[in-house]
């Protein structure tokens, strides 16, 4: 097991981020898995863990501009789902490939072996560690570039559309993300059609009425998400 990244992985990164870090050792962490810290003798302080909570506060306000910036018509709401959205582990994790931050984490032997370099969850963490190191290293102007430049094209393509996905899904992949166990819907027959209500952990999360199960089930899955949203 590698305990770091060597010279040359550590240029080809910082190439393709755009950036040349004046303090290496901010790089590393942000690759270091806590497996990686703590199979190489470190403190678990010093895996990406610290730099993914900050990375994660200066994602969500920086792509909360760019859409306040975008979608100048657009009230709270669906500004706050856009963002949901846009900050999500299943977009993070594909920002993370497209910069090929897989091939450069630093893990355990063990959680490369569990298929580590390709879980969501890790991949975006690790892309939030990277934010928050580059905000640190290179400044404030940066990585607000680098950031919007990552979003603002696919932001524009997408527009609202994002709203209008499998809102099952995302609701799926956002239980996934951080480990909790998936949604299960109720559904019963009403005057309007069908009614799904949506559970997490086994607590009602939210409802909504549709013409068949399955809409009712897309319904109740959106609304969960707007409660997430919201913070409720």
């Amino acid at each position: 097991m590698r305990k770091e990244l060597s010279t040359s992985e550590l240029d080809a990164l910082q190439a393709r981020v755009g950036h040349f870090f004046r303090d290496g050792g901010l790089l590393q962490q942000a690759v270091t898995h806590p497996s990686g810290a703590m199979e190489a003798g470190k403190s678990r302080l010093l895996s990406y863990e610290r730099l993914e909570f900050l990375g994660d506060s200066i994602l969500n306000a920086w792509v909360a501009e760019l859409l306040f910036d975008s979608f100048r018509h657009e009230n709270e709401g669906v500004l706050a789902r856009l963002r949901s959205y846009w900050v999500s582990g299943p977009v993070l994790a594909r920002f993370a490939l497209q910069l090929r931050l897989d091939s450069h984490l630093v893990m355990g032997a063990g959680e490369a072996r569990d298929g580590g370099r390709r879980k969501e969850r890790i991949l975006a963490a690790a892309f939030e560690a990277l934010v928050a190191a580059l905000y640190l290293d290179a400044g404030v102007r940066f990585t607000r570039k680098f950031v919007r430049d990552l979003w603002k094209d696919a932001v524009r393509r997408r527009g609202l559309q994002v709203l209008d996905e499998d809102a099952k899904t995302r609701l799926q992949e956002l239980r996934q993300g951080i480990g909790k166990p998936l949604p299960t819907y109720v559904v019963e027959a009403v005057q309007e059609g069908f009614k799904a209500t949506v559970l997490l952990d086994g607590k009602a999360a939210g409802s909504g009425v549709g013409a068949n199960k399955k809409s009712a089930e897309q319904a109740a899955a959106r609304d969960a998400l707007l409660s997430i949203d919201n913070g409720k």
